[in-house]
């Protein structure tokens, strides 16, 4: 048997389509194949769906996996994607449209599966699935209601309604007792249409009317409409039936036609059980009268229920001649009560991932009950932790799209500072820099903050919030000092209105951290993360994924200290496997224990920086900051163990990407630049490395100042090329003053400043100094360590750069 995922249940009265069935087959061979109503029937009710699930079940033994994905909506889809990754052992990026591609290229390949069916049901948009259809020995099969689609992207099999003969036998299979001759009557009445026929049998057994009160029926409902059909028609009876049986179920299938085609369940219904009319509430409070009105509508055909009777599916056309039937007031009315219950079934918190099964039932039904429209504020509310729930589950572009809905309405409806406005603003602006639009997010997060500021005052929370994310903006833009200023008085705000211990505010003193670190000022830094981690642990059980960050924040100020041996330790104690591989925060701490492990001279150092790496680029991409970053550890790990070609192609991908990424004058382009040019004089090529050091030098020096540990780091490079190229004079003024300012700023006994110590002893020959250095150096790094030993022999050392997170 097949893996299989979401497939619905077979139909165990499925008949015919013999040969529809082996034109598929054989289609399929060619590429995908897209199954689309008849011309004569556009609008649906000929049995797609159907026929894709029994081709799904017949053929089930010559795949190895069968895979189905709703995909009226492109959340709904993506989310059922990133099922199909789980199962095909792909690892979850963080950025969901990675883990979506992963998925098609695994397919493609025919990793792990060479067989495989992936079912594509109600993709009406050919240009929304068109990115995620697989190629390779696979088949792709999709149910459609557009038309338009071209032969480039799909085939496409017309699905007529049954011929005569099918649909009798369907007729009497539904009821054993129906002669040939009821049958033939029936059918022909109802032009043989697949839907019609099934909502007549289901009718006819729900009221043990005959074929001829049926009949009776049928005529007089044809007679009062101006353009029957027989879906309409037969519609129209069995929602009478349904009514005349149940009017609490019949109101509960109305509410339906403000909700999507995708399952609802029953606990989503039974939010509603305070804002129905008192005879549905009877029904809707109590869960087994719940699910018993659902059973009654699947009945009558109105639905379909899942195997244990929990969720209701409904079919587009039902959905639409609900809605066509309603007067203006009933439509109004309903949408209402639809809209306030999908905020009722809002769980709240949409960051924590135990709440995100109940976010993935809500998001499908968001855009048929129109939420946007919505006029009370729970209701807006919804739409914003919505968009935090898909941008939280990584997909960002989902959560992009609902953010830039709700800012477009709102500011129409609401007004531009109003302060749910200015809320789905600050999530927009956080979805447009996951997506890359890094620009278009720091120009909105401006104009929300200076409007909230404006509205709300310095001190709301929303205000706060938005100030946390400028300051994000602030960094990414190299302006680490303007981003320490901002973090500082957003600290001042937190603690002031809600204590040091409140969450939010202790996420303002990790930011104010970061800033300190990234502006080289590491025991600031340190006697802050101590302090957020102390309140973390108070408040967080340990292994907490922000305890976790706090303890890699921790051990990068050590590292930057020359703690080398204290940052190990405090990464050894295996919290972050628990939080699995690729969890943000252990990937931070993975590259941290790398780049310590490589100070201390230990072997694996190299291995264990390749697996972070790795780890990286599967979570984020190679265009994210956090990837280059671990590109130039490993980088600096591969020079460590004289592999200057593979330090050099690292150093240069890095040096690329962050140009493309953050720009040419980013600090952390001129890092990296600063080590390529150190990977360059190790070859040899002193002339070319003096270029780049000079010209990252003075953009150092623009952009962090000279007493930063990046600008240290490439004078001290740049002196090594200064002497190697004949200007000794330079060379030494240069090294006097790196180590005068690393001596006042890291102090005499950090590593980096004892290092260019001896650099400065050994370039003027004076050896009782280097020997001193060597002394002091071996008390930092302890005996055995490799760089002793380049000491001894008289070279020069390094002082790389590592870029700490961003």
């Amino acid at each position: 048997m097949p893996i299989r995922g979401g497939l619905p249940p077979r139909n165990s009265r499925f008949v015919g389509r013999e040969s529809l069935l082996a034109d598929v087959r054989g289609l399929l061979g060619n590429g995908p194949v897209v199954l689309l109503p008849a011309a004569e029937h556009q609008l649906g009710g000929t049995g797609r769906t159907q026929l894709a699930v029994e081709y799904a079940y017949r053929y089930a033994d010559t795949y190895d996996l069968v895979w189905w994905i709703p995909a009226e909506q492109t959340a709904g889809m993506r989310a059922a994607l990133v099922g199909l990754a789980s199962e095909l052992k792909l690892p979850e990026a963080r950025d969901i449209n990675r883990t979506l591609g992963a998925v098609r290229d695994a397919l493609s390949r025919g990793e792990p599966y060479r067989n495989w069916l992936v079912v594509f049901e109600n993709a009406n948009r050919p240009e929304d699935i068109k990115p995620y259809l697989p190629s390779g020995a696979g088949h792709v099969l999709v149910t459609s209601r557009n038309p338009r689609w071209t032969s480039e992207v799909a085939q496409a099999v017309p699905v007529p309604v049954f011929d005569r003969t099918d649909s009798v036998d369907f007729l009497r299979r539904r009821t054993a007792e129906l002669s040939t001759d009821d049958a033939e009557r029936l059918s022909e009445r109802l032009d043989d249409v697949p839907m019609a026929l099934d909502l007549a049998a289901a009718v006819r057994t729900a009221t043990g009317w005959s074929v001829a009160d049926y009949l009776r029926h049928y005529d007089e409902r044809a007679a009062q409409l101006a353009f029957p059909t027989p879906i309409r028609v037969a519609w129209g009876l069995a929602a009478d039936s349904l009514r005349d049986a149940s009017p609490a179920a019949a109101e509960l299938l109305e509410l339906c036609a403000f909700l999507a085609s995708a399952p609802v369940s029953w606990e989503l219904l039974w939010a509603a059980r305070g804002l129905v009319s008192p005879e549905l509430a009877r029904t809707v409070r109590i869960e087994r009268r719940l699910k018993a009105a659902l059973r009654l509508i699947g009945r009558h055909g109105l639905g379909e229920l899942d195997p244990p009777g929990d969720s209701l599916l409904v079919h587009p056309l039902v959905r639409g001649m609900l809605g066509q039937q309603l007067s203006s007031e009933r439509h109004a009315a309903l949408l209402r009560t639809v809209r306030a219950m999908l905020a009722a079934a809002d769980p709240g918190d949409p960051d924590n991932p135990t709440h995100w099964p109940r976010y993935a039932a809500i998001v499908p039904h968001l855009v048929h009950s129109d939420v946007l429209g919505g006029d009370a504020e729970e209701i807006r509310q919804l739409v914003i932790n919505c968009v935090r729930f898909l941008y939280a589950r990584g997909d960002w572009d989902s959560s992009r799209d609902l953010a830039a809905q709700a800012v477009a309405r709102w500011r129409d409806s609401l007004g531009e500072t109003d302060e749910q406005t200015l809320l789905a603003s600050f999530h927009l602006a956080n979805a447009l820099r996951a997506v890359g639009r890094t620009a278009d997010a720091r120009a909105l997060n401006a104009q929300t903050l200076r409007s909230q500021r404006e509205a709300l005052g310095g001190d709301d929370e929303t205000t706060l919030a938005t100030a946390n994310s400028v300051g994000a903006d602030l960094r990414m833009q190299g302006h680490f000092s303007q981003a320490r200023q901002l973090d500082a008085d957003n600290l001042v705000r937190y603690r002031r209105l809600f204590g040091e211990s409140f969450p939010t505010a202790l996420r303002c003193a990790n930011n104010l951290a970061v800033d300190l670190r990234l502006l080289g000022d590491f025991r600031g830094a340190r006697a802050l993360d101590e302090q957020v981690l102390r309140h973390r642990q108070m408040i967080f059980v340990e292994g907490h994924p922000e305890t976790l960050s706090s303890r890699a924040g921790l051990a990068f100020d050590l590292f930057g200290l020359g703690d080398y041996a204290g940052a190990t330790a405090l990464l050894s104690n295996g919290h972050a496997e628990a939080l699995g591989a690729d969890h943000p925060m252990a990937l931070w701490a993975g590259r941290f224990a790398a780049i310590a492990a490589r100070r201390r001279g230990l072997p694996q150092a190299r291995e264990l920086a390749a697996t972070n790496v790795e780890l990286y680029r599967q979570k984020f991409g190679d265009l994210n900051v956090e990837t280059l970053g671990a590109l130039v550890s490993l980088a600096n790990c591969a020079r460590e163990d004289g592999d200057l070609e593979e330090a050099h192609r690292l150093l240069e991908r890095a040096v690329v990407r962050y140009h493309a990424v953050l720009g040419d004058e980013h600090p952390f382009t001129l890092a990296a630049a600063a080590d390529l040019a150190g990977v360059v004089r190790a070859g040899g090529r002193f002339a070319e490395a003096r270029t780049i050091d000079t010209e990252a030098l003075g953009g150092l020096r623009r952009s962090v100042g000279a007493d930063h540990p990046f600008t240290l780091s490439c004078a001290n490079g740049l002196a090594a090329d200064l002497l190697a190229t004949g200007d000794a004079q330079q060379a030494r003024e240069i090294a006097l003053d790196t180590v005068s300012r690393s001596r006042a700023l890291r102090g005499a006994s950090h590593p980096d400043t004892l290092a260019c110590a001896f650099n400065v002893a050994l370039d003027a020959g004076d050896e009782p100094s280097m020997h001193a250095a060597v002394e002091e150096l071996q008390k930092a790094y302890g005996e055995g360590h490799p760089l002793l030993a380049r000491a001894l022999a008289g070279v020069r050392l390094e002082t790389e750069i590592e870029p700490p997170p961003l």
